[in-house]
């Protein structure tokens, strides 16, 4: 079975529960789309949140990044949306803000 990102349609690697872990899917680099290398917030995650990930490890060694899931406007389309940082309708997430942000 083949599983893909809902959001790139990158094709994501399970893993299965371990005593230690529960279940996770990860991205596998080698067959990323190119929206997916460029845009997805799982692939690419905010550069504050890698700060913020690296300091916490020095305590909580497995500590990953997570993604921000919130209500956002896209600019480049006017789509309201809620969910990551990824517009659907125009494939990336760069254009989109929080919408109290948008009214600034």
């Amino acid at each position: 079975m083949s599983y893909t990102c809902h959001l790139c349609g990158s094709v994501l690697q399970y893993h299965p529960e371990y005593i230690t872990e529960r279940p996770w899917f990860e991205p596998r680099h080698d067959t990323l789309t190119e929206n997916g290398r460029q845009h997805c917030p799982y692939v690419n995650p905010v550069e504050k949140e890698v700060r913020r990930i690296l300091k916490l490890r020095r305590y909580v060694a497995d500590a990953q990044p997570v993604i921000l899931r919130t209500d956002w406007h896209c600019s480049g389309c006017g789509n309201n949306y809620h969910g990551e940082l990824y517009c659907v309708a125009c494939g990336t997430g760069d254009l989109s803000h929080m919408p109290e942000e948008a009214s600034r």
